[in-house]
Order: C-alpha cells, then sequence, then structure tokens
C-alpha cells in the first residue's frame, strides 16, 4: 500500500512509512491469505479508527487490518475528533491503507451541523459528524477513483454517502459505474436512543434523548433506500428498524445483511499466569458512555449492597477510560475501584473471579461481553446485554432484576468449579462464532454478492 497524501480541508500531513515500535494495542494482521479478486474500496468513518478506545473504532481498525491482509485496496476518509493518536497509531493506518485522509471537526462545521439539525429534521448526531471537508472529498474520490465498494460505518456519515452507490435491485446496465453501496447501521439507533432516554438520569438528559429518539426514528426508517445494502447486527436491530418503518409509513428495509462483531481472541484469552483474585468482579468499558455509565451505577445502587452482605471482603472494579463524574462517585462505595485508563482491560478483566455486564440500555451487541467469554471468564449479564450475541445458558447466567443477578453473583462465586466450567463454554463459542475473521470474511461475501448481483 501507498503512503497517503493529504488534500485540502485535512490535518495532520503525509506519514513516513517505518518500523514504529507501538507501545499501544493495535489490531493484529489476520493470517488470511489475499483475496481470490481484490477490490478498490472507500471506507467513510466519522472518528480516528486507532488508538481503540471505543467499540466502533476496534471495528473499523480491525477491518483496516483484514482488507490489507486480504490485498484489497482502500481509501480511508474519516473524522478527526481531537483524539490524541500517537505516531505508531497515524504510521499503522498508513501502512494499511493506500489513501488516508483525516478532517477536523472545527467550529464552522459544528455550526453547519446545528444548522442542519434544524433545517433538515437530521438527527444531532448525523448532523454533527457531517463534515462539510469530507462530504466534498468523498464525492470527487467516488468520481474519479472507481471504487467498487463504498462502505459507511455507522449512520451518522450516511449524509456523506447518500446515492453515491446504486440502490438495491439496479440492473448492472444501469449502475453506470457507480459503487455497491454498504451502510453498517450495527445496531438500530432507534433502540439505544430510546433506552438511553428510559434511563437517562435526570430531566435534562431525558429531553435531549427524547428529542434525539424522534428525530433518529425518522431518519433510520428512510435513509436505507439510498444504499446498495444495510448492516446490521442481528434479527433484533431488523426488527426495530422495521417497525420504525411501520410508524413512519414508509417501505420496511429489505436491502440488509448481518454484519456483527468479533473479539482478538490472542488478547482476550486465558491468562493462567495472571492469579483470579478471590470475590473479585470486573466491569468495563468505555466509562463516559452513557449506557455504561448507567450500567454502573445501577450495579453498585442496586446489586452491590447484596453481594456485599453476604460477602463483605468482595470488590468490584470498573475498568475504562474517561470515567464521568458520576463513575468517579462510585468509588466512595465500600470495594469498588474505578481505574480509569488502563493499559490494556484485558489485564484486569483476567484478574476477575466473575466478570458483570449490566447494562439497561443500548443496542446491537456488546463487544465487552465477548471479551469476557474470550477471556474464558464466568459471567452475569443482563438481557439487554446479551440481545445482540445471544449467547446460551451454558456460557453465561442472564439476570434482570437486582436481586437475581447478585444471586447470580454469589452463586459462581461460591461454586468455582461451575464459574470455571461456564468459562470454558464461553471461549468456545467464541473461538467458533465471534471471531473478526469469520465475520469480515461473510462480509467481503456480501461485497461480491452486491457487485455481481
Amino acid at each position: 500500500m501507498t503512503v497517503s497524501t493529504t488534500i485540502p480541508g485535512t490535518v495532520g500531513g503525509v506519514v513516513a512509512q517505518a518500523a514504529v515500535a507501538s507501545s499501544a494495542v493495535l489490531p493484529r494482521i489476520p493470517d488470511v491469505g489475499p483475496a481470490e479478486r481484490r477490490l478498490r474500496i472507500c471506507v467513510v468513518y466519522s472518528r480516528t479508527p486507532v488508538p481503540m478506545r471505543r467499540a466502533d473504532q476496534m471495528t473499523v481498525a480491525h477491518l483496516l487490518a483484514f482488507l490489507d491482509a486480504r490485498g484489497h485496496e482502500v481509501d480511508l476518509f474519516y473524522v478527526d475528533t481531537g483524539a490524541e493518536a500517537e505516531p505508531e497509531d497515524r504510521a499503522w493506518l498508513i501502512r494499511r491503507t493506500r489513501r488516508c485522509f483525516g478532517f477536523a471537526l472545527n467550529r464552522l462545521s459544528v455550526l453547519a451541523g446545528l444548522t442542519r439539525v434544524v433545517m433538515q429534521l437530521l438527527p444531532f448526531q448525523v448532523g454533527l459528524f457531517t463534515a462539510p471537508a469530507q462530504l466534498k472529498a468523498v464525492r470527487e474520490a467516488v468520481k474519479t477513483n472507481g471504487y467498487d465498494i463504498l462502505y459507511t460505518y455507522y449512520f451518522r456519515s450516511a449524509e456523506i454517502t447518500r446515492d453515491l452507490g446504486f440502490p438495491t435491485g439496479t440492473p448492472k446496465a444501469a449502475r453506470a459505474g457507480r459503487p455497491a453501496s454498504f451502510l453498517a447501521f450495527q445496531l438500530s439507533q432507534t433502540l439505544n436512543t430510546r433506552r438511553i432516554a428510559k434511563n437517562a438520569p435526570d430531566l435534562t438528559h431525558k429531553l435531549f434523548y427524547e428529542v434525539e429518539s424522534r428525530l433518529v426514528e425518522r431518519y433510520e426508517a428512510r435513509i436505507w433506500r439510498h444504499f446498495t445494502r444495510s448492516v446490521l447486527i442481528g434479527k433484533t436491530d431488523v426488527h426495530e428498524i422495521r417497525e420504525a418503518c411501520r410508524r413512519q409509513g414508509v417501505l420496511e428495509i429489505d436491502n440488509f445483511v448481518y454484519g456483527a462483531h468479533g473479539t482478538d481472541t490472542s488478547r482476550f484469552a486465558p491468562r493462567p499466569d495472571i492469579p483470579v483474585r478471590p470475590d473479585h468482579l470486573v466491569f468495563s468499558g468505555v466509562m463516559r458512555t452513557p449506557t455504561n455509565v448507567q450500567a454502573a451505577q445501577w450495579f453498585v445502587t442496586n446489586v452491590w449492597p447484596l453481594i456485599r452482605a453476604e460477602r463483605p471482603q468482595a470488590t468490584f472494579a470498573i475498568v475504562g477510560r474517561e470515567p464521568t463524574g458520576e463513575v468517579m462517585e462510585l468509588a466512595k462505595v465500600a470495594g469498588v475501584t474505578v481505574t480509569g485508563t488502563v493499559p490494556d482491560p484485558a489485564l484486569l478483566i483476567a484478574e476477575a473471579a466473575v466478570c458483570v455486564n449490566p447494562m439497561q440500555a443500548g443496542g446491537g451487541m456488546q463487544n465487552k461481553l465477548i471479551e469476557f467469554m474470550g477471556s474464558a471468564k464466568a459471567i452475569v449479564a443482563t438481557s439487554v446485554a446479551n440481545e445482540g450475541i445471544g449467547a446460551p445458558s451454558d456460557c453465561l447466567v442472564v439476570a434482570d432484576a437486582p436481586r437475581d443477578f447478585a444471586r447470580a453473583v454469589l452463586d459462581l462465586l461460591a461454586d468455582p468449579a461451575r464459574a470455571a466450567d461456564l468459562g470454558r463454554r464461553a471461549r468456545e463459542h467464541v473461538l467458533e462464532r465471534w471471531t473478526w475473521e469469520a465475520h469480515f470474511l461473510t462480509l467481503e461475501l456480501n461485497f461480491y454478492e452486491a457487485i455481481d448481483g
């Protein structure tokens, strides 16, 4: 792959290709061999893929590693939201792509985004992440580069790429050289924002997410028609978007393919070299994300006192970067630790006797859950947390009511043999169904089908 050049509106500059020793956690390059047919692919994304601080960044970074390993030519157009990236992170991006462009979110683009929200009734997240410079550059690139695939990750970037590909069902003779366009919804944002509003901690947040959920439903029910394929994690997300279409009185989504996330099974793996701490629980995630904040608060408020009443020596670590003030307050509760940013959460997950995933809101699938499973940990999770994965009962315990959740945790702490058996089965389940390679090979087949169909 060649080194990128910059274009007007981009940030940063050319990063020299060099053997840089990275201290950050970067995706390993999968051993998948070259593709039978190489494609020219344009990837459009609303964040910097590395460093991998969020589940969506993790997915895009691993996708880039996969596409590069398969020999596809990839141009990446991403929004640089100002997150700190080390030189080795940017160098890694350059090595994985043919060309790589970043676009800053400045005050002017934010103001333009807010104007679009008001004038076009776009969701806030769509309006704010539609960077004008990115839109112009992507549209020019699609005209001149002969892409086979245009892949947009998350619907917040859909305005950048809408109608640039051919709609589903378009005969080859009528495609006029346009690429097959994929919109990776992943989860139903209608479901996600509605749940966040329901569990909002105060009136201000509740009102904001109530408004956003209505704007999202209106948009999500319609935008899929402007793409060749829609990518969704599972049946729940398809059902929710179809319900949104019915409520909006528009055609129901029918161009979807399934495309879930995976996990790095070499990183999130059993660690016999790290001792398990007795009666120690772990929850991990980005601790400024509203759904994770709500989950941690619910667990500490409603479940933790029940566990400590029976096992007063129990400890609970909330592991994850950027904890909000509300999360930091939880560290004042006896036995609770808030770690903040750590070099590698996998090492702290390895210390857990039981991992918990007490999500109350959210949609799609939970990367943290398959990370726990890949680490061969006994897990107690809510039905919301397991919704997108659907792990069977021999892999984890599902509980929703506080007393049921606490009882499940206590039973596993009291029965290490059962906990070990659950963890072993969870690991086997991940190796069979939830590797990055398995899902991306399916996505690649969907690329070919869209082009040839």
